[in-house]
């Protein structure tokens, strides 16, 4: 029987950067164009890294049998380079995930003007609380959902690879 875990956490450290998501937002004025910004960074910024980490560590073994073999540039690429790299890469997809998720949820209760957390936050009206934790829950699914999703996406693109 296979176990399986659901993380209360991403595996990177995201209070820094939430909090620089949030002074992010408040320095550009909360435009359309930060709230469009930040969360594709904090996707693209952890995956880009990990893509790289991958393909700076295929094996040196495997790269001198692709080219006996008259592999070079793309092909290259395409046959031993991006096979190796597709664990980190997917690593780097769940980080972002797990990034992308607690960027929306800053900028959507606190980094626009008419958020619900707004109020809270500043002191200035009774909390919504509903409206707060709907938010909050409704999330929480779209993460689990999508991080099962990304999960099914390693399962068949990896199932190569010995578990």
């Amino acid at each position: 029987m296979r176990r399986t875990r659901v993380r209360a956490a991403p595996d990177t450290p995201a209070l820094p950067w939430l909090g620089g998501a949030l002074l992010a937002a408040l320095w550009l004025g909360g435009s359309e164009t930060a709230r469009q910004a930040l969360p594709a960074l904090s996707l693209l910024a952890p995956l880009l890294y990990q893509a790289v980490r991958g393909i700076r560590a295929a094996d040196p073994a495997l790269v001198d049998t692709g080219r006996s073999h008259d592999l070079s540039g793309w092909s290259l690429y395409w046959h031993v380079h991006l096979p190796g790299a597709l664990p980190f890469i997917l690593t780097g997809l769940k980080q972002g995930l797990g990034l992308l998720w607690l960027t929306l949820i800053a900028l959507e209760l606190f980094a626009t003007p008419t958020a619900p957390g707004i109020p809270q936050w500043l002191g200035n009206g009774p909390p919504d609380v509903t409206i707060l934790l709907l938010a909050i829950a409704l999330y929480a699914v779209l993460s689990l959902g999508s991080g099962a999703l990304v999960s099914a996406l390693e399962r068949w693109l990896l199932r190569w690879r010995p578990r």
